[in-house]
């Protein structure tokens, strides 16, 4: 059995009621720590579009040289067919073959080297299908040679170290003269090089073991390249050709020839040769003063 006490239930249901009411302490302090939770405002740095300067304009590409043309859209000159390979002592069907281009450099014109050398890329491909195996041993072109070794230190030997140790002086007091070193006879295999203008040379090509490169040289090569008027950094094209022999019925219809090396200048075209007929003068013609073919 139990007993109602009023004032017991007025006090549970006044703390019942409590927190379903704020006060207005309870208010200030719910906005200040919301408040206080709020980022600070930002402070942006405008200009105005006046003062921003304008982009810079777009660099264009660098223009560039066309690329080379491939070794089949490659015309030879026409003067060659027509009549300069007769000049030779030739057939006019000889395959013609591009081997390279080249510009041209001191050492090409210079009567210290006295050589003409040939791409590597120009001997590798186009060259070596055009010569027979004795060919191309002869021009040492059979196989790759390996790369130079660095030069090793040489020994004195006991004539030195006493002459050093006497003053550079023999056993009689004077100077011992060293033997000058004689360079390699290379050899080589017969070929002629040619210009529309100067002729032909016939010449040696080998490939030297020092430097791996593939050089046309041999005694006057120097006089022969300065009738070709060759200069410094001219951009030339190198042809080639060999006429093989052909027998029909028992009998030669043509005999071997040696490899023919054609150096032409790019910027010279049309391509004259010695043979072209030379240009008819023009002459006055004095009833009506105008020019007339002579």
């Amino acid at each position: 059995m139990v007993v109602y006490d009023p004032s017991a239930a007025n006090k549970r249901a006044r703390q019942e009621a409590e927190p379903t009411t704020t006060s207005p302490s309870s208010s200030s302090s719910a906005g200040a720590a919301s408040s206080s939770s709020e980022p600070p405002p930002v402070v942006l740095d405008v200009k105005p579009i006046n003062a921003i300067p304008p982009p810079p304009p777009p660099r264009l590409p660098r223009a560039r040289l066309p690329p080379p043309l491939a070794a089949a859209e490659r015309e030879a000159p026409p003067c060659l067919r027509s009549h300069f390979l007769h000049w030779l002592g030739l057939r006019d069907d000889v395959p013609v073959h591009f081997i390279a281009d080249k510009i041209l450099t001191d050492t090409d014109l210079n009567p210290h080297q006295n050589r003409f050398r040939i791409p590597r890329d120009g001997v590798i491909h186009p060259l070596l299908p055009l010569l027979t195996p004795t060919e191309i041993t002869q021009a040492n072109l059979l196989n790759d040679p390996p790369p130079p070794r660095p030069p090793r230190a040489k020994k004195p030997s006991n004539g030195a170290a006493v002459a050093d140790a006497e003053g550079n002086g023999g056993p009689s007091g004077k100077k011992v003269k060293k033997p000058k070193a004689k360079g390699k006879v290379h050899g080589g295999l017969r070929v002629k090089l040619v210009d529309l203008m100067a002729g032909a040379k016939e010449l040696l090509m080998s490939r030297w073991h020092s430097s791996r490169g593939t050089v046309v040289k041999g005694e006057g090569y120097l006089d022969f390249i300065r009738r070709c008027s060759f200069r410094k950094k001219d951009a030339v094209e190198i042809w080639a050709f060999v006429q093989r022999r052909v027998r029909l019925f028992g009998s030669d219809l043509c005999g071997d020839s040696l490899l023919h090396v054609l150096v032409v200048k790019r910027d010279q075209l049309p391509q004259q040769c010695r043979c072209c007929p030379a240009p008819t003068p023009a002459v006055m013609n004095p009833s009506t003063n105008s020019l007339v073919m002579a």
